[in-house]
């Protein structure tokens, strides 16, 4: 028989030991509690299991979701990637007394700050023409396929592929880094990744001081004015997923 010890808990994340959880939090275990487990001025937010421990539904990973947002709304939180599990005596001997100084430092340096995330695609319907007819050799180009059957084109529209694909990775780089320069002076940190398809701009993380967060939507909102033929979505305030070094 398993000692309570050996009880298997759901790790949400971190907080400071004086964080008070919100009221209504339901987490993915049966009992659907959740509670912090502290080692000096850090705590663990945990839960119980499914009794079967299997954590793959959808319900499991939006219970997550939900417990870690609410805090994050509300307080500095370390979000742990969905799936954590330990013992309970693990959670205090392996996760919080050997790292709770480090653990202590992260949530100083993120306090008072959330996380957004932006992602943005072209229109390629209304940003094409555009850059075809700003190139003379590519509108030339175009114009005369127009005039050919589908076989004697093959090849001309290839090369027209070719140049219209050099083109837009260029003037994709430069909308992103436009893009991000002009929200820098609005965040306290940014992260930006490679685009993850074809016709993707920006894909970027941005740690906000709460207090600027009013200030930042609306330089977002300012940014979607200059670049019609993008499509932005903006997702925040979020617990700072980018911004936590894994340890």
């Amino acid at each position: 028989m398993s000692s309570p010890a050996d009880t298997a808990r759901y790790v949400y994340g971190l907080v400071s030991a004086d964080t008070v959880l919100p009221d209504g939090l339901t987490g993915l275990g049966p009992s659907g509690q959740v509670w912090k487990m502290t080692c000096e001025n850090v705590a663990a937010i945990v839960g119980d299991v499914p009794d079967d421990r299997r954590l793959g539904r959808r319900r499991h990973l939006m219970a997550h979701e939900a417990v870690v947002e609410a805090v994050a709304a509300e307080s500095t939180i370390l979000p742990m990637r969905f799936g954590a599990v330990i013992t309970e005596e693990g959670v205090m001997t392996e996760l919080l007394a050997p790292q709770h100084e480090y653990f202590a430092g992260v949530l100083e340096e993120l306090d008072g700050r959330t996380q957004y995330t932006l992602k943005g695609h072209y229109d390629l319907e209304a940003v094409l023409p555009g850059i075809i007819q700003n190139d003379e050799g590519m509108r030339a180009l175009h114009e005369r396929i127009r005039g050919l059957s589908e076989e004697a084109a093959h090849f001309d529209r290839i090369q027209l592929g070719e140049l219209i694909a050099q083109a837009l990775k260029a003037r994709r780089q430069q909308d992103a880094q436009d893009i991000v320069d002009a929200l820098g002076p609005h965040v306290a940190v940014r992260k930006v990744y490679e685009p993850e398809q074809d016709g993707d701009v920006v894909n970027a993380a941005f740690l906000v001081e709460r207090a600027r967060q009013r200030e930042f939507e609306d330089a977002v909102d300012e940014v979607a004015g200059r670049f019609p033929m993008l499509r932005l979505k903006l997702h925040g305030p979020l617990a700072p997923y980018d911004f936590v070094s894994a340890r």
